[in-house]
């Protein structure tokens, strides 16, 4: 593992911005809500025209509420979303599949439809039934589908994801396949996978933050994907949104147990692990060690997704 060599990334196709193409898209009372975002949500769009039977798609579509400014924004970002997606092929990576506009003549991005649920709404079921934290094989599994997709963004696509999450990843079935979805604040890597373009920011999501997000000036690299990616395991064990205290986006709790500032001050840390997953029996140990590994304070103690998917698909093999 420590010798590992990432192979050497291929050079992005040079495409035009894709334009909206004819595809009727219904109103959203017509179509199943699956997930919503800021200014966005993601609606089941079914296709059988004239009876035939064809694969149903994933629609992000802006919220109606927005105002012209906003609109506008989230247009320019469904835009240059459509731009990357639609560069990507990848069997853990939710692919493209139009961009075009509603009746209303706001874009809509038309994405596969790769699963039923998202790795967070699959959490809550879990959590709310009682059930505890996810087997280690089904951890490791959703691991190394996630850490395939990453190598590919990484190494092949020169792109830093920048969002990684639960609500992110997309699951088929009893996992029968895991894709990372959501490239809407990615950004270029150069040769030696960093965000080298300063006038470039990491977006994120505060629970997963990596340490160096928080640090004025930092550099910013693959790893910061890979620290997020390893909070998304956490939350495989914990099921729970890291840093947030046990329960907190429960109905039940008072907002007197919010505490903004320890809140504050432990983003871009590494969480705890739950008491339950600390004695876990020997099984559980592999899912104990990735964690800790990718969510190293220090970027470059954090193996890179390469060497994860390699270590991962060795252990399958054995």
């Amino acid at each position: 593992m420590d010798t590992f060599q990432s192979p050497t990334p291929s050079s992005r196709r040079d495409k035009e911005e894709p334009g909206p193409v004819s595809v009727t898209i219904p109103a959203s009372p017509f179509m199943q809500k699956l997930g919503f975002g800021t200014g966005v949500s993601v609606y089941l769009m079914k296709r059988s025209p004239r009876g035939l039977s064809r694969s149903p798609w994933a629609v992000k579509k802006i919220n109606s509420g927005c105002s012209q400014s906003q609109r506008s924004l989230f247009q320019q970002r469904l835009r240059e979303e459509a731009e990357t997606l639609r560069n990507l092929q990848h069997p853990n990576i939710v692919g493209y599949r139009a961009l075009t506009e509603a009746p209303d003549g706001s874009l809509c991005l038309a994405m596969e439809f790769a699963g039923e649920k998202s790795l967070n709404d699959l959490i809550e079921e879990r959590r709310e039934q009682g059930l505890g934290m996810f087997p280690a094989d089904t951890i490791l599994h959703v691991a190394l589908s996630m850490a395939r997709g990453l190598q590919y963004l990484h190494t092949e696509q020169r792109l830093l994801h920048g969002d990684i999450k639960s609500p992110n990843v997309v699951v088929r079935g009893a996992f029968e396949a895991v894709k990372i979805c959501d490239v809407g604040v990615s950004l270029p890597l150069d040769e030696n996978l960093t965000v080298s373009d300063p006038s470039l920011c990491y977006v994120g999501t505060e629970p997963w933050l990596p340490p160096e997000a928080l640090a004025p000036g930092a550099a910013i690299s693959d790893r910061a994907d890979v620290f997020a990616f390893g909070l998304t395991l956490w939350e495989m064990l914990a099921l729970s949104v890291p840093h947030l205290p046990p329960d907190e986006d429960s109905e039940e709790d008072s907002e007197d147990s919010w505490d903004e500032a320890a809140f504050r001050a432990a983003l871009g840390s590494r969480p705890a692990l739950p008491a339950a997953a600390a004695r876990a029996p020997p099984a559980q140990a592999p899912v104990r060690e990735l964690f800790c590994a990718c969510t190293a304070a220090e970027p470059r103690r954090r193996p890179p997704a390469a060497r994860i998917a390699r270590a991962l698909e060795s252990r399958q093999r054995n």
